[in-house]
């Protein structure tokens, strides 16, 4: 269970908040003009982010076709965007976000797994958009990121 403490309680008081750290697991420091900052035991986090990669290359392991269209029955519950996606693009997010996420954890980084589910979504909103076609015929996949202009500033 996480605990909160402001940024100024930490500095005047380090070693209050510590030892609320070594008690709770981690502190949440607020800030006033800031994002909140998390102040964790690095060992516990390294034992949590161990044991997360494990658990992801055993389930990358345990895929084989039949476990993989159970999954992907199931993942709406978790992603209800994904009820959006025609049926193949439900098992290509399954295996890009698992391919991701392995590799993203043995690099001790999941920022690209997150960039994987926004672009996901975004695509599922797409097909959601009742100007495209149902069967997303009229999509066009991008290969790279293109920048373009804000169509609310109305240029």
């Amino acid at each position: 269970m996480s605990a909160t403490a402001s940024w100024s309680e930490f500095l005047r008081d380090p070693n209050r908040v510590i030892e609320t750290m070594e008690a709770h697991g981690e502190v949440t420091l607020v800030r006033r003009s800031a994002a909140p900052v998390r102040l964790s035991d690095a060992g516990r986090a390294d034992a949590d982010e161990a044991t997360l990669g494990a658990l992801t290359m055993l389930l990358a392991l345990a895929m084989d076709d039949e476990v993989l269209d159970r999954l992907v029955g199931k993942l709406s519950i978790a992603f209800p965007w994904l009820e959006l996606l025609p049926e193949p693009q439900r098992a290509e997010f399954v295996a890009e976000f698992l391919a991701v996420a392995r590799g993203g954890l043995a690099v001790g980084k999941l920022g690209a797994l997150t960039a994987v589910l926004a672009a996901w979504r975004e695509t599922a909103a797409a097909h959601a958009d009742s100007r495209i076609r149902v069967d997303g015929s009229d999509l066009h996949y991008l290969e790279e990121p293109v920048p373009v202009p804000d169509p609310r500033a109305g240029e």
